[in-house]
């Protein structure tokens, strides 16, 4: 026990020295300001509910995908490159706990910026839509967002090419904020054609993410051995 509370202690002070980490927690902070007073300026108050939802989600769940994706780059793939994984396996622990160990402080530094941005908008903009069901997106993508953590560790262990694993996830989560910006309007308009609340479409992808990120996370988790890891070589190149 004391030794994952150690890894998880040296995790955190690694992360939170870390220039990229830092600079994601400040771009976010800087997003949420920026966004939550256009709000306050009330430049989205034509566009309703259903449009600064969209995009509170949107937010979240990029900026939180691009910050832990930095981390697990930043530390698990580089500790795996520099042969630090090996060292601490050697010293007698097991990768399922260092993964774990891992996982859980790449979650909650991720998620901390991510929470001021909700608990911003949500005091900021006088939503119409109730709390509750607000909340249960925002819940459900926190727990979705922690698999994905999960899963993004494992697989880092296991590539070959680490800055190309970076890249793709950046520039898609980029991508995906810049799309539903850009089409936001006819995201809005599709779903209300179809007499769907927007929450409930929201709620439903997150659990189908939940189901898929869980079950590809724990199937990989399972298979993981000190042996398998120490074994595969990988490049930043």
């Amino acid at each position: 026990m004391n030794d994952n509370l150690n890894i998880n202690k040296a995790c955190r002070k690694y992360l939170l020295k870390d220039t990229d980490v830092r600079l994601n927690i400040i771009l976010t902070l800087l997003i949420a300001i920026g966004f939550n007073f256009l709000l306050y300026k009330n430049v989205f108050a034509s566009r309703g509910d259903a449009y600064v939802l969209l995009m509170l989600y949107v937010f979240i769940l990029g900026f939180t995908i691009i910050g832990s994706n930095a981390m697990v780059v930043n530390l698990t793939a580089k500790d795996k490159l520099n042969k630090r994984i090996e060292f601490i396996l050697a010293s007698g622990f097991d990768i399922k706990d260092i993964i774990r160990s891992y996982t859980k402080e790449m979650w909650v530094i991720s998620s901390i910026p991510s929470f001021v941005l909700f608990f911003m908008t949500y005091v900021v903009y006088d939503f119409k839509i109730d709390f509750k069901l607000i909340f249960a997106v925002y819940i459900s993508l926190f727990i979705m967002l922690y698999f994905e953590v999960l899963l993004f560790n494992i697989i880092s262990l296991y590539q070959k090419n680490f800055k190309f694993f970076k890249n793709l996830v950046f520039f898609a989560s980029s991508l995906l904020i810049y799309l539903v910006a850009s089409f936001s309007k006819h995201i809005i308009e599709f779903i209300d054609k179809h007499n769907v609340n927007l929450v409930y479409v929201l709620l439903g992808i997150n659990i189908v993410l939940i189901i898929i990120f869980a079950s590809l996370s724990i199937i990989k988790y399972k298979k993981l051995s000190n042996e398998a890891v120490i074994n595969k070589e990988g490049t930043w190149s």
